[in-house]
């Protein structure tokens, strides 16, 4: 059994005011972590603690209620502080305040008018309402004497509940040995407590518009709200929604008549995430006005809602930067390294909800400590695991970032040569000239020795003439000169960085080099420029009746009468 007089207190406080509805992603994650967006100055219990609180006061009363009672026999059980305190909780829980009533001390009031009874059970039910909003009871410290404690300072008639904290200060709940009228005495809530149950209400009761909307809805209690309360936050809520709509609604026409703002992305952004988290803030600002109780606390300190509309204002604001980044890619000539962003705002996604996940479980009470610390050592296990795909990961991010090679461009990495078909996450696929395809692991790709054949500006054309000894001077000068005049005049030959030169008797041939700039990147192109002056040079030697040496050695047998000279026979 929960005693309603038994719960933690709670003090309201105003929500902090957002000087703008477009908050950057840190400001909101550092608020739902820090807890910065709060609705009360003091610590409201959190989900755990009252749940554990409320177990643990189960079997206290369970066991104290079993026990025999010292002291008088009285047939409200008010023989001692302790049972007292215990049989008052139940009546209230009852909703039976004419029955509590006889549990307050309502005698010397300064507010009762002579000739007038005081309307006890209303008094009964206003010191219910502050007990159950805002204050904490310990039952076990509770006297089970008949005297009560000795030793807390106070006179010995009297022993002290709680301490509630106010506006004005601290006050003590008080209980009183008063007389019965028979000789005995029993345990009542003082009268110095009684007599401030006004002033107390004023302070943490339901207030006018609760008083009434309490006294039209029965008075059943769901997940620690009650009917009318239920019904008053749908109403703040559905007011919150009203607003937040319309101040979206706006911002959204404003942008639309701005041209460069014309982003449906946008939009979507403030018409979705960014609309909920402006309702939930509304709706933060305004949950005092429905005097909840510290159950309701609780739940309202778990801040669900508002830690989900954070993280989906988050996930909106990731997919904004990757689209933007991606437009910006593609206007800069790199769309290949669109593909990062997709796993990138997945992770940087997966990180969000993590601290949203830790935030709330933390807001609900449990120990995240541990949790942080155990998700730690897990990283650690896991990275060690990943190492090699992490370093993949890496280098696709290296590939794509300085961009070495492109998809579709032709290089030679190591002995493969052939056309860049994929660059992936954890390898790039390399079309070789046999058709074959080679995956390449991107750590491996991005540290070694990449040759771009495509961003070669022109392609080197290098061979040699190898003109028979026969040819004279004469004619290997004709071909040079002929040779240089046809590169002049040739539209597909860089004439200022090509050559041809005599450049040394062979071991068969006159050895002329030719030293080409053909203007072309393309491969293809390359193959049919080489041959159009392939075909010019053989037509220039044929001009000219120069032959291409044949590589041939002569062998002299000599007869077995034949005595070379200087050797004697």
């Amino acid at each position: 059994m929960s005693s309603p007089m038994s719960s933690p207190m709670s003090s309201p406080m105003s929500s902090p005011k957002y000087s703008s509805v477009f908050l950057s992603l840190i400001v909101l994650l550092f608020a739902l972590c820090s807890g910065v967006v709060s609705a009360e100055s003091v610590q409201a219990p959190t989900i755990k603690e009252l749940a554990e609180k409320d177990k643990a006061e189960e079997e206290v009363i369970k066991k104290l209620v079993e026990a025999p009672v010292a002291g008088p026999y009285d047939e409200l059980n008010r023989s001692t502080p302790r049972s007292s305190l215990l049989a008052l909780a139940l009546e209230v829980k009852q909703k039976n305040f004419e029955k509590a009533a006889e549990y307050l001390d309502m005698r010397y009031l300064p507010f009762a008018e002579e000739g007038k009874e005081v309307d006890g059970a209303d008094l009964a039910r206003k010191i219910a309402i502050v007990a159950r909003r805002a204050m904490k009871i310990d039952i076990e410290a509770l006297s089970d004497d008949p005297n009560g404690h000795k030793d807390d300072g106070l006179p010995s008639f009297r022993d002290r509940v709680t301490t509630l904290e106010t506006r004005d200060g601290k006050v003590d709940i008080l209980m009183q040995r008063v007389p019965r009228g028979d000789g005995e005495y029993i345990w009542k809530i003082s009268n110095a407590t009684v007599a401030m149950i006004p002033e107390l209400y004023d302070e943490f009761g339901y207030g006018k518009v609760g008083d009434m909307l309490s006294t039209m809805f029965p008075p059943y209690v769901i997940v620690g709200f009650e009917i009318w309360q239920l019904v008053m936050l749908s109403g703040i809520l559905l007011c919150a929604f009203l607003i937040a709509y319309s101040l979206t609604y706006v911002i959204i026409w404003l942008l639309r008549r701005t041209e460069k703002f014309k982003i449906e992305r946008l939009q979507r952004f403030i018409a979705g995430p960014l609309r909920l988290l402006i309702t939930i803030l509304i709706l933060r600002a305004s949950f005092d006005l429905i005097s909840p109780s510290l159950m309701a606390r609780a739940i309202f300190e778990s801040r669900t809602l508002l830690i989900f509309a954070i993280v989906w204002v988050s996930f909106g604001f990731v997919e904004m930067v990757k689209h933007r980044l991606a437009d910006r890619m593609q206007r800069n000539g790199q769309p290949d390294a669109v593909v990062l962003l997709k796993p990138a705002s997945t992770a940087t996604k997966f990180v969000l909800l993590l601290i949203g996940l830790i935030s709330w479980m933390d807001n609900l009470g449990y120990e995240v400590t541990t949790l942080i610390a155990g998700l730690g050592v897990g990283g650690v296990a896991v990275a060690l695991a990943a190492q090699k795909s992490m370093e993949n990961l890496i280098g696709s991010i290296m590939i794509y970032t300085s961009q070495p090679v492109k998809v579709g461009d032709f290089c030679r990495y190591g002995n493969d040569i052939g056309t860049v078909e994929e660059i992936g996450l954890r390898a790039t696929q390399l079309r070789t000239l046999a058709r074959s395809v080679v995956h390449i692991p991107n750590a491996q790709f991005s540290a070694g020795v990449i040759e771009n054949l495509t961003q070669r500006d022109k392609i080197l054309y290098r061979t040699r003439l190898r003109l028979s000894f026969d040819t004279t001077s004469v004619q290997i000068q004709q071909v040079l000169d002929r040779v240089r005049e046809m590169m002049r005049d040739h539209e597909d030959i860089d004439d200022d960085n090509s050559r041809i030169r005599f450049i040394e008797f062979g071991k068969y041939a006159n050895e002329l080099e030719l030293f080409v700039y053909v203007r072309t990147c393309e491969f293809p192109v390359y193959l049919e420029k080489v041959e159009d002056i392939n075909l010019r040079i053989s037509g220039i030697l044929d001009d000219i009746g120069v032959k291409i040496a044949i590589p041939a050695s002569a062998t002299y047998l000599a007869g077995k009468d034949f005595v070379p000279e200087g050797v004697e026979g």
